[in-house]
């Protein structure tokens, strides 16, 4: 009867142990989560993200606040969306004698990073940023002490997407055809991807052959890309946490 007792024991603390392993994968898999730039992973709640403030509460229920020097991958997983600290908004420059345009991060010591949305992870970092456009109007304003003029200052919000190769620093912007990126002229089309993807002939040739060019597609070739670099990552490589 003991040695039946023992082994009832044991069931019973492996299938606690195991079920805690289960509920705690549970939780984890539906909360939001950070991986800090020292490789810390936190799970909690994001509540908001601005261009360079993080909102987060951990599990512990602590309001925490996050900088995007201090972030290395933000998980939002009720909106389904990741960020990452990015040189992106602020820094670009373009390329001069390059068409269609390509830009690169100016290197400045100043030079802060911002939380950007990402697209697509990896070789090739896909982004979206916002900017804000301000404009001003003018009329009369008539009140008690007479009329005088009125001066209006509103703003509105613009998102870019932008695509940045790490080995390279090159930038292109992939949702605008302001640089004949969607253009019919099929020359521009596979000069501006091709700055970024033609180290994988094979996966160039595929491309420069397809019928149809838009942002989606541009999205394809950058995943496909990247999964093609993965299989070449050594674990040093994949390790590496840098601002981009």
């Amino acid at each position: 009867m003991r040695q039946v007792s023992n082994l009832g024991i044991v069931f019973l603390c492996f299938f606690f142990l195991v079920s805690t392993g289960m509920h705690a994968q549970v939780i984890e898999k539906d909360k939001d989560y950070l991986i800090l730039m020292n490789a810390d992973t936190l799970y909690g709640k994001i509540s908001s993200v601005k261009d360079r403030k993080l909102k987060f509460e951990n599990l512990q229920k602590e309001k925490l606040t996050f900088t995007p020097d201090q972030v290395y991958r933000a998980y939002w997983q009720a909106k389904k969306k990741v960020y990452a600290p990015s040189y992106v908004e602020n820094g670009l420059e373009p390329v001069p004698g390059t068409s269609p345009q390509t830009y690169q991060v100016r290197k400045a010591p100043e030079l802060e990073a911002t939380f950007a949305e990402v697209l697509v992870d990896g070789e090739i970092m896909a982004y979206f940023v916002s900017e804000l456009h301000f404009g001003g109007s003018g009329g009369m304003m008539i009140g008690s002490g007479g009329a005088g003029p009125m001066i209006g200052v509103g703003f509105s919000k613009s998102k870019y997407a932008y695509a940045l190769k790490k080995a390279t620093g090159e930038v292109i912007e992939i949702n605008s055809n302001a640089n004949g990126l969607f253009s019919n002229n099929k020359k521009k089309r596979t000069v501006t991807l091709g700055r970024l993807i033609n180290d994988e002939p094979e996966l160039f040739a595929e491309f420069e052959k397809e019928q149809k060019y838009n942002y989606d597609v541009f999205i394809k070739y950058i995943m496909r890309y990247n999964e093609l670099q993965r299989a070449h990552e050594s674990a040093t490589d994949s390790s590496r946490l840098f601002i981009y």
